[in-house]
């Protein structure tokens, strides 16, 4: 994995989780305005009101210029939620600059955050990523199991997937 410096986000970066919510959503490739993130409720649940308690995230910054890029957090998404699998199981987004892919830099993000996640006492984390995402692999090399398959909110093919971050804790 590459050496690059992580930290925290802070409880005041709402604007920092929102621009990585437009990558993590994919929105180029659909087609979609970024502005969408503003009032699709399937996407605000992500990023509004960021830093309240139980917020937690990652964010890799490039030491050429200080620029994020790289950004994981989780957040215990209220019951009803589409994504909702139960108490403690925290909901995931996670968007990298196209131009740091396949560098390692995602990978040193989201380990990180999995080990925050785990200080927590958090049972388990889930997210649901676009079937075509490479991102998939990733998400199975550190141990996320696929649930299920969806329809998505652009019509096309979701996984949902989950990590169990203690061993009590069954997949379902």
């Amino acid at each position: 994995m590459p050496n690059v410096p992580l930290r925290l986000v802070e409880p005041h970066e709402s604007t920092l989780v929102f621009s990585f919510l437009t990558l993590a959503a994919r929105m180029a490739e659909s087609n979609e305005p970024i502005q969408q993130a503003l009032v699709d409720k399937q996407l605000t649940k992500y990023w509004q009101g960021w830093g309240r308690p139980g917020d937690l995230g990652v964010v890799a910054i490039r030491e050429l210029d200080a620029l994020p890029v790289c950004c994981a957090w989780v957040r215990q998404l209220p019951p009803g939620d589409g994504y909702y699998l139960g108490e403690g199981i925290l909901e995931l987004a996670f968007g990298t600059l196209a131009s740091e892919r396949g560098q390692g830099v995602g990978t040193a993000t989201l380990t990180r955050l999995i080990d925050e996640c785990r200080r927590v006492d958090a049972s388990g984390i889930s997210l649901s990523v676009r079937a075509d995402n490479p991102a998939v692999r990733l998400y199975q090399r550190l141990g996320f199991a696929t649930l299920s398959e969806i329809v998505n909110r652009v019509g096309s093919r979701s996984l949902v997937m989950k990590l169990n971050l203690s061993p009590s804790h069954d997949v379902m």
